[in-house]
């Protein structure tokens, strides 16, 4: 396959290189306590919004676990489970500082809700390449969500937190894209249009899902619905490439 013209050619790093990358973000950084806590506007818009992604991110991964080591076992490539094992980690980590968040502003967690049923669903009623799809949609939305969330708010905590995720969930879109790109190499052209098709509905639809129920506290931080559905589908874009086997010189 010869590169696309719109942009320089990548390389992949390879499951060693980001298992070293996992393993250098692995320790936990200390959160700002005190502060100013969450007004009365900002309980309101934000607090139910921060429960549902805080449900989102603390899974146990065990469906993505195991698909990732029946790939490992497959291809031979040991270290892509154990960076899955860092990853997963890495979105618990995320949960507990949201958990500790709410909890120092005196609420709990919730145990469902519909959206994260849907997703978990989706995930583990499917392959590794649509498990991981799956994720790199919401972690891409995910980017938007937190810096949004991190204008909503003077809370110290709560903006170091979507600070970290940002920065977190950048790394996790490059990972899952570049895996993305491994497992579609073999594609044919029709069947790619046909991937990047079903791909686009997937993302759109969460989207509006997104919007719907975190659209308050996406608003609070400043984007009205067409600024957030642009945001989206630009991250989307940057993301799409980094998907795409013909992107890389040495797949």
């Amino acid at each position: 396959m010869t590169a696309p013209a719109n942009g320089a050619p990548l390389r992949t790093r390879g499951s060693r290189e980001w298992l070293d990358l996992f393993r250098a973000n692995e320790e936990p950084e200390d959160l700002p306590e005190g502060g100013p806590r969450l007004s009365g506007e900002e309980r309101a818009s934000v607090v139910r919004s921060v429960q549902e992604f805080q449900l989102g991110e603390n899974s146990e991964g065990k469906h993505l676990h195991r698909l990732a080591g029946d790939h490992a076992e497959k291809t031979g490539d040991g270290d892509y489970l154990l960076v899955i094992e860092y990853f997963i980690r890495e979105e618990q980590r995320h949960a507990r500082y949201l958990k500790h968040f709410l909890v120092s502003e005196g609420f709990g967690t919730v145990k469902g809700s519909w959206a994260d049923a849907v997703f978990r669903r989706l995930r583990r009623l499917a392959n590794l390449e649509v498990s991981v799809g799956v994720l790199v949609t919401a972690e891409i939305i995910a980017k938007v969500y937190y810096a949004a969330l991190e204008g909503a708010t003077r809370s110290p905590t709560l903006r170091a937190i979507c600070e970290r995720v940002q920065r977190d969930e950048k790394m996790h879109v490059q990972f899952q894209a570049e895996r993305l790109a491994i497992l579609r190499r073999d594609r044919s052209l029709p069947g790619m249009v046909l991937t990047r098709l079903l791909h686009r509905a997937l993302f759109c639809g969460a989207c509006l899902v997104v919007w719907r129920n975190h659209g308050e506290a996406v608003r609070r931080g400043g984007l009205r619905f067409r600024a957030y559905w642009r945001r989206c589908w630009d991250e989307f874009g940057a993301a799409r490439r980094a998907m795409e086997p013909a992107a890389y010189t040495d797949l």
